[in-house]
């Protein structure tokens, strides 16, 4: 996280903070705390990643995973996502399901959603198949440090056939994480440690679009956001590295540099949810282990279907 927000916002960002923090805040950055100094420091990626939702149309059912609510007055008020449900980390309500409301920052509208604390690798959703037309799955990627496919198989089944999925996570390759992987030194957010607050794995562009594509989604938007903080270098240099870095990964078959600092990948449900364990991703023997969790995991299924 930014240690603190930026000065000033552009118009463009300022729209999209208009739904989550209060006129006052946004002229003074520097004042808030909180959740609104959180919002106030990440108001670029939130705004890049807020415009590439789509309105709500026939299914109003959104889920927002990794989350207490923070998107609820831009995905129901400017949106029209009516019945949103978050899921947080679990603490001491483990599956117990609280009706909250958002108040608009800046006006006397309100919106009702739920919250459910659950693990996403803790097993099953606490949702029926494909429930919702939006799912909403931004910084919690990295996190996943079990079975991360596991996690986008769980949130295809409970995705309507053509609903979207909208993923943030921190990219690999950015231009900050080449340029401290080839120069040998530290690389920021590498924090690959079994701690639950850790990112335990940062993923290329490539690697998300292999994940969802065989898990039964369809990419539709790959690219990155957000630029990172400037390498101290001579602008001639900086142009110099790029040129040359970027002409590498296209001889590679790379479809572009992806220099920024998060990955945004929007996809579409188009099969019902699969695995297919990539070797890159998984050891041997973790992949024998997780194919036989996920065959009790759907004989569990099945069995609860014929009991309904």
């Amino acid at each position: 996280m930014a240690l603190k927000p930026p000065a000033e916002y552009s118009n463009a960002v300022r729209d999209t903070l208009h739904w989550l923090v209060s006129a006052g805040q946004v002229d003074q950055p520097a004042t808030a705390r909180g959740e609104a100094q959180y919002l106030l420091c990440h108001a670029r990626r939130l705004h890049e990643s807020f415009i590439s939702l789509p309105a709500a149309g026939v299914n109003t059912k959104c889920l927002v995973v990794g989350s207490w609510g923070i998107e609820v007055p831009y995905l129901a008020g400017k949106l029209g996502w009516k019945d949103i449900t978050c899921i947080c980390a679990p603490t001491n309500k483990r599956g117990v399901v609280q009706r909250l409301t958002r108040t608009h920052p800046n006006g006397q509208d309100s919106y009702s959603f739920d919250l459910i604390e659950h693990d996403l690798e803790s097993g099953r959703l606490p949702f029926e198949d494909e429930s919702f037309g939006l799912v909403v799955f931004w910084g919690c990627f990295e996190h996943l440090r079990h079975d991360p496919e596991f996690g986008l198989y769980e949130i295809n089944r409970v995705t309507a056939r053509e609903g979207v999925v909208s993923i943030v996570t921190d990219n690999a390759i950015s231009f900050q994480m080449t340029h401290s992987m080839l120069r040998g030194e530290p690389m920021p957010m590498r924090l690959h440690h079994p701690a639950a607050e850790g990112h335990w794995r940062l993923y290329t562009p490539p690697e998300l679009e292999t994940l969802l594509t065989g898990t039964g989604w369809r990419v539709d938007v790959l690219t990155t956001i957000v630029s990172d903080p400037p390498v101290y270098w001579r602008w001639w240099k900086r142009w110099l590295f790029r040129k040359l870095v970027a002409d590498f990964r296209r001889g590679f078959g790379l479809r572009e540099p992806y220099w920024d600092a998060f990955i945004l990948a929007n996809a579409v449900k188009v099969a019902a949810p699969i695995r297919q364990y990539p070797g890159w991703l998984y050891k041997d023997e973790k992949i024998a282990a997780l194919k036989l969790e996920m065959l009790e995991y759907e004989g569990r299924n099945v069995g609860r279907a014929r009991t309904a």
